[in-house]
C-alpha cells in the first residue's frame, strides 16, 4: 500500500496473474475438447499439412459437450481463439509435429449471434458474431508482422515488440538494453525474426434482400489472415464469422473520438447452397408443391407478373420462364453451358417497360436492377479502384453483373450506355464470367445471372413501315443482340378497342391502391400469400420468390427424347425454309440453345424433373411468336446481325452485282444513268436505287470515280 493506495504496478501485476490464469484454465479445457472429439480431424490436418492449415469446428458440437462454455466463447472470443490455436498446437507438439501451427476455425454460430451490416452496434464490439454478406472488394495478399524484432545499432541488443494495431507499425521508444532513446540510436527491423502472418482486406456489403427501400447499402472492412487469405473473391456470398473491433478516425494527423467498425474474420461460410438466403419453411414447400400440381399452375404465375400492368401475356409468360431459368450444365470438355435465359425489351416510351424491370428485379432471388445511362462497364462489371485502407493499393470492386450472381439483373435503358460499356457485356452475357486485367490484376469473376434489358428506338418512336429492321432501329450492336434469347418489341399503336380496355385497367389499377404517404404499403394477402382478382389467383411477390428459388434449388429437368426430337424438327425445318434473300440463315444453334433453356424452364414452373414434348412445344411456340409474329415473316438471323432486312440486303446485292458487270466491261467504272437503267427490270425505282447507291458510297463500298455520273467498285 502507498499512502492508504494500491500499489499500481502490484495491481497491474495481480490482473496479469488473474488473466494468466484464466488463460491456462481455457486452454486446458479446449485441450480436452479437441482430445476427446476432435482427434481424427486433428490428425488429417497433420498428414495433409500444408495443403490443410486449419480445423473446423461447429459451435453447435461446442454448445452440445458444455453449454455454459460455448456461451463463454461469445462473450469472449479473442481468449478462447488464442486458447484454443495454442491448445491444437500443444497436441501437435506432443504427437511429434512440432513445426505445424493450425488454426482452429469455428462455424455455425447460433442465429442470435447473426447481424447485417447496418445492424452492428456499439454492444457488438469484442463479441464473436457472424455477418450474412456479400463481397464487394478485396485486396492483395500482403504480409503482416504480429511479433517485431528490432535490432538496436548501438549496442546490437533485439528488442521485441508486440503489433497489435494492422495499421501502425509500432517501434521501440528504447532500447531494453543500453536504454537509449529512439533520437538516439537507430532501429532496425529484423523480418527474419518477426513473425509474419497473410494478411488481406475484405470489404463486405449488406445483401440486397436486407436493405430498405431507399436506404444505401452499408459496408464493413474485414481482416482475413493466415490460410483465409486469397480464397474469396468479389461478388461470393459468405456468413463471415469473427470479432468486431475498432480504430479510431484520424483528421489532420489526429485520432478523433469518431471510430470505425472492422470485422477481424476467423471463419468464412460460403453460401454453397443456391438462394440460401430465401426461407422456406415446410409448410411454404408443400403448399408450392401443391399449387405445382395444378393444371393452370402457368396461367397464375404468369397473371402474377405485374398484375398491374395490363396485356402483355406472351412477354409475361417469357419474363415468367426466365425467372425459372434452364439447367446450368458441365461439358465433358470442361466448357459450360450457361442455363440463364436473356430478354430483350426493345419498345416505344410509355409501354412500361421499366415498371416491369423493376417487379422482376423485386421477386427473383438476388434480383439487381440498375440504368444504363448511370452505370459505366466498371459499374456492371467489376471496376479495379485504388483503396486508402490497403494503401492505395489496386483493388476489385463488384458490379451489377457480378453481385447478381446466380439471380437476376435488370439493365434499364440498355442503349444509354456507351459502345465501350456495351463492348464488356458479350463475355458477361454468354461465357457468363468477367476476365478482369487491369492495375496488375487478373481475376475471373462469375456473373451467373439472367439479364433482362430494356431499350427505346433511336427515333423515339419504332417506323413499323420502315425497311429498317426494328433489332437496327435501337442502339445496339448486331453481336450484343444476337446474346439475347427472346427479343421483345413493344410498339405504343392507337387501337381503340385495346386502348379502352388498357385505359380502364389502369384508372382501375389506382382506385384500389393503397394511399401511401410516409413509405411503402403492402398489398394484404391471406394466409396462403394469395389474393383474388376477380375470379382469379394471384400470387404474392414473397410467395413467387420461394416458389423460384425451391424450383431452381432442388429441380433440374432433362429433356426426354421425344422433347428433343420436337426441337430437332423445328430446328432443321426452319433452317430448310431459309429466306427470300439469297445470303438469309434462319436459325443458328444459338438460337435452339436458348430453345432448350425454355423447355427445361417450362418443365421448372410444374417441378418436374423431365421436360416433356408439352414443355418443348410451349418454348417452340413461344419462340416462333417473338421472331415470325412480333419481328416479321422476314425476320432471320442474317438480318439480326447485319441490320438489314432480307428485301434491303437482296436489293443492294443486285445493285453491286450490275455495277460490277457493266464496270468489268467498260474499263473499271461505268455511268450512273447504265445502273438505273438496268436495274427497272429487277423492279427496283429509281429513286431507290439512289438512296442505295448513295449508302454504299457512304459506306466506302462504291466509289465515283469520275464525279457524280460514273461508278465503279472498291
Amino acid at each position: 500500500m502507498i499512502n492508504g493506495r494500491l500499489n499500481p504496478t502490484k495491481s497491474a501485476g495481480i490482473g496479469l496473474v488473474k488473466v494468466v490464469i484464466q488463460q491456462l484454465d481455457v486452454q486446458s479445457r479446449w485441450q480436452t475438447i479437441l482430445q476427446d472429439s476432435f482427434s481424427d480431424i486433428i490428425h488429417n490436418v497433420a498428414q495433409l499439412w500444408p495443403d490443410e492449415q486449419s480445423i473446423t469446428i461447429s459451435y453447435r458440437d461446442l454448445r452440445n459437450f458444455d453449454p455454459d462454455f460455448a456461451q463463454s466463447i461469445i462473450d469472449n472470443p479473442e481468449v478462447h481463439i488464442d486458447a484454443a490455436n495454442n491448445a491444437l498446437n500443444q497436441i501437435l507438439r506432443d504427437e511429434g509435429y512440432g513445426n505445424l501451427n493450425p488454426m482452429v476455425r469455428i462455424i455455425h454460430l447460433p442465429k442470435y449471434q447473426v447481424r447485417t451490416v447496418s445492424t452492428l452496434r456499439v454492444d457488438d464490439i469484442g463479441k464473436f458474431l457472424a455477418i450474412d454478406a456479400v463481397i464487394t472488394k478485396i485486396s492483395a495478399v500482403r504480409p503482416r508482422i504480429y511479433a517485431a524484432t528490432f535490432e538496436c545499432m548501438s549496442c546490437g541488443a533485439a528488442n521485441h515488440i508486440q503489433q497489435p494495431n494492422e495499421q501502425e507499425l509500432i517501434e521501440p521508444l528504447e532500447c531494453n538494453t543500453c536504454e537509449k532513446t529512439k533520437s538516439q540510436t537507430k532501429f532496425v527491423l529484423l523480418e527474419h525474426e518477426s513473425v509474419l502472418v497473410n494478411s488481406q482486406f475484405i470489404e463486405i456489403q449488406e445483401l440486397p434482400e436486407q436493405m430498405k427501400g431507399g436506404l444505401q447499402p452499408e459496408r464493413i472492412q474485414c481482416i482475413a489472415e493466415h490460410d483465409l487469405t486469397g480464397n474469396l473473391t468479389p461478388g461470393e456470398r459468405v456468413k463471415a464469422n469473427g470479432m468486431l473491433f475498432m480504430r479510431a478516425q484520424r483528421k489532420n494527423g489526429k485520432n478523433t473520438p469518431v471510430f470505425d467498425l472492422f470485422l477481424r474474420i476467423t471463419s468464412v461460410e460460403r453460401e454453397n447452397i443456391p438462394f440460401e438466403e430465401v426461407q422456406i419453411s415446410e409448410e411454404d414447400e408443400n403448399y408450392i408443391k401443391d399449387l405445382a400440381k395444378r393444371e393452370d399452375i402457368t396461367d397464375i404465375l404468369i397473371r402474377s407478373i405485374s398484375p398491374s400492368i395490363f396485356g402483355y401475356n406472351k412477354i409475361k409468360e417469357s419474363l415468367l420462364l426466365q425467372l425459372f431459368g434452364g439447367v446450368r450444365r458441365l461439358n465433358s470438355d470442361k466448357t459450360t453451358s450457361r442455363g440463364d435465359i436473356h430478354i430483350l425489351l426493345m419498345g416505344d416510351p410509355g409501354v412500361a417497360k421499366s415498371q416491369m424491370l423493376r417487379y422482376m428485379s423485386l421477386i427473383s432471388p438476388r434480383g439487381r436492377f440498375t440504368s444504363g445511362k448511370s452505370a459505366s462497364a466498371a459499374g456492371l462489371t467489376a471496376a479495379a479502384v485504388k483503396d486508402a485502407i490497403a494503401d492505395g493499393r489496386w483493388t476489385l470492386e463488384a458490379g451489377t453483373l457480378v453481385l447478381a450472381d446466380m439471380g437476376l439483373a435488370a439493365i434499364d435503358e440498355f442503349d444509354k450506355m456507351s459502345e465501350n460499356d456495351r463492348s464488356s457485356m458479350h463475355e458477361a452475357m454468354e461465357q457468363q464470367t468477367i476476365s478482369i486485367t487491369k492495375a496488375g490484376i487478373n481475376a475471373t469473376l462469375k456473373t451467373r445471372c439472367a439479364v433482362l434489358a430494356a431499350a427505346n428506338p433511336k427515333a423515339g418512336r419504332f417506323e413499323t413501315l420502315s425497311d429498317v429492321p426494328f433489332t437496327a432501329q435501337v442502339n445496339l450492336a448486331p453481336p450484343l443482340i444476337s446474346r439475347f434469347d427472346v427479343i421483345w418489341v413493344m410498339t405504343d399503336n392507337p387501337i381503340e378497342e385495346q386502348d379502352a380496355k388498357i385505359a380502364h385497367h389502369i384508372l382501375e389499377t389506382r382506385g384500389k391502391g393503397s394511399i401511401a404517404l410516409h413509405g411503402d404499403i403492402d398489398i394484404t394477402f391471406d394466409e396462403k400469400n394469395e389474393k383474388k382478382n376477380g375470379d382469379e389467383m394471384i400470387l404474392d411477390t414473397e410467395l413467387i420468390k420461394k416458389y423460384v428459388a425451391h424450383a431452381k434449388r432442388a429441380v433440374h429437368p432433362i429433356l426426354e427424347d421425344a422433347a428433343n426430337q420436337a426441337i430437332i424438327d423445328y430446328y432443321v425445318q426452319t433452317r430448310k425454309k431459309g429466306g427470300e434473300a439469297a445470303d438469309s440463315i434462319s436459325i443458328t444453334a444459338r438460337a435452339l440453345e436458348a430453345i432448350v433453356r425454355l423447355a427445361e424452364a417450362h418443365a421448372r414452373i410444374r417441378l418436374s424433373p423431365v421436360a416433356t414434348v408439352e414443355d418443348a412445344q410451349a418454348a417452340i411456340t413461344l419462340t416462333r411468336f417473338w421472331r415470325e409474329e412480333i419481328m416479321g415473316g422476314e425476320f432471320d438471323e442474317t438480318t439480326l446481325h447485319s441490320g438489314k432486312k432480307a428485301k434491303a440486303r437482296d436489293r443492294e446485292k443486285i445493285i453491286m452485282d450490275t455495277i460490277g458487270n457493266l464496270a468489268s466491261s467498260g474499263g473499271g467504272q461505268c455511268k450512273r444513268i447504265d445502273v438505273l437503267n438496268h436495274l427497272e427490270k429487277y423492279n427496283i425505282n429509281r429513286d431507290t436505287a439512289e438512296d442505295i447507291i448513295d449508302k454504299l458510297v457512304e459506306s466506302g463500298r462504291v466509289f465515283r470515280p469520275g464525279g457524280y455520273e460514273t461508278l465503279a467498285l472498291i
